[in-house]
């Protein structure tokens, strides 16, 4: 028998695990060091399950390995930073991340001014 669906608890669960993903993003390089950090992101927080990417596949075993060996370590240091209690933590393929496209120049606040240095610098050509 399929259990009923309680949106407003998922809801609820939810936010609380997008506000932990927003912590422990934020305490992300001290969580697992420079080391891991050039090559790991945190992917995602589900039912107190920590899901960290690594987008080298020949890493990844060693990586299962040594995050066996080291998870109280990275669990004390997730509660201290991001006071999260989480419970194991799995680690998946992931793609590297994508890079942010550079911002975009400041509008000016007098649109009159813009185009005025517009000209004067056509001017001077």
């Amino acid at each position: 028998m399929l259990k009923p669906i309680h949106f407003a608890t998922e809801s609820r669960q939810r936010a609380e695990e997008r506000q932990a993903e927003e912590r422990l993003a934020r305490a992300w390089p001290m969580v697992v060091g420079p080391a891991l950090q050039a090559h790991t992101r945190l992917l995602r927080v589900r039912n107190h399950v920590l899901f960290m990417g690594c987008w080298k596949p020949e890493v990844i075993p060693s990586l299962r390995l040594s995050v066996e060996a080291v998870w109280p370590d990275i669990r004390a240091r997730i509660e201290r930073l991001a006071r999260l209690n989480l419970q194991r933590i799995d680690v998946l393929p992931c793609d590297p991340p994508t890079q942010e496209p550079p911002p975009l120049p400041p509008r000016p606040t007098d649109p009159f001014a813009a185009v005025l240095d517009r000209l004067q610098t056509l001017h001077h050509r």
